[in-house]
């Protein structure tokens, strides 16, 4: 099947047949407003997008590149959010140990556009299963995290109660320029670190469809950080606060929040365990917590495409990352 595709970038005439792989491949019913809203809409631009072609022109395959923006210590570049690719089931056979295998292929097709773009940085959080072909088949460096889980639904430790007294959340209603300043903060405190730019408009964007809450402190009500949960499963998506040592309360503030709303018949998540990836920046404030770590493993990868940009520099172990980047 690989032998006769042909690898290239999206072209208007081929929406169609995405709609069509998507709900073929098992993905669902997508729109054709719902798909530009979600791939040429974005706050930097249309996504770039790579699909493989047949000797038939019919479209077999697509791997997606959302455009985002990463700061890399005073440094902030262009980078591309790899998503999982969708191939018709014909397309699936081949070996993914191939740089042959059409998502392999589609890989390299795109990040040869990607640098030709000025593109620096392309990320990824792929399923864990894919860490080995993504280890063997291109340059991409890797991470594996732990998953840690709180339920919702017992008593709340003490530990959550203090680390909350001085702070209360509440959903967001809109980002707005308090979470720029806060953005500012947090990359004077995490300096020589690289991270996902969260602007208001990226924010907004990202967190449209999950539970956002805002955390403030109760003696002057200024914002000290946010938390970003989804609906379904209860993972935390997005979380921050201006340093590492902030997160502890700001998380304990949404625990505080998530559990009322459980107790009152207002569960914004389908869950009743919250789940978090615990990375170098969150695991200190999980454990304190009391969250429990899980069989579950989250992965991370990162490629740096960019000349001027040592592949050490963006290398997994330097990132403030989290599940919704």
């Amino acid at each position: 099947m690989s032998e006769g595709l042909t690898y290239r970038l999206f072209e208007e005439r081929d929406l169609p047949g995405l709609l069509r792989l998507w709900e073929e491949a098992g993905w669902g019913v997508i729109g054709e407003e719902q798909w530009r809203e979600w791939f040429l809409d974005t706050p930097h631009g249309a996504c770039l997008i790579m699909v493989a072609e047949d000797a038939r022109g019919e479209v077999v395959g697509q791997e997606i590149f959302t455009p985002a923006r990463v700061s890399v210590g005073d440094r902030e570049v262009s980078a591309l959010r790899l998503s999982a690719p969708i191939l018709r089931q014909e397309a699936r056979r081949d070996s993914v140990r191939s740089r042959e295998h059409p998502a392999v292929a589609l890989y390299y097709a795109a990040e040869a556009e990607a640098i030709a773009q000025g593109y620096s940085i392309v990320y990824t959080l792929p399923e864990h299963s894919w860490l080995p072909a993504l280890r063997r088949l291109t340059r991409f460096r890797t991470a594996e995290f732990d998953c840690a889980t709180f339920c919702l639904d017992a008593e709340l430790p003490s530990q959550i109660v203090e680390a909350a007294a001085e702070l209360y959340a509440q959903p967001v209603v809109a980002f707005g320029e308090e979470y720029e300043a806060l953005w500012r903060a947090a990359c004077e405190n995490f300096k020589g670190t690289c991270g996902v730019v969260r602007r208001p408009r990226w924010l907004a964007y990202r967190n449209s469809g999950r539970v956002a809450l805002e955390v403030r402190r109760r003696r002057d009500e200024s914002l000290c950080g946010y938390v970003a949960v989804k609906k379904r499963g209860g993972l935390i998506a997005d979380a921050l606060a201006p340093c590492t040592q902030e997160l502890t309360g700001v998380l304990a503030a949404a625990i505080v929040y998530l559990a009322h709303a459980r107790r009152d018949g207002l569960a914004p998540t389908d869950s009743d365990t919250l789940k978090a990836m615990a990375t170098p920046s969150l695991r200190p404030a999980l454990g304190s917590l009391g969250f429990a770590p899980t069989d579950y493993k989250f992965a991370f990868a990162c490629n740096s495409i960019d000349e001027t940009l040592p592949a050490g520099r963006v290398a997994p172990e330097c990132w403030y990352v989290m599940p919704g980047d």
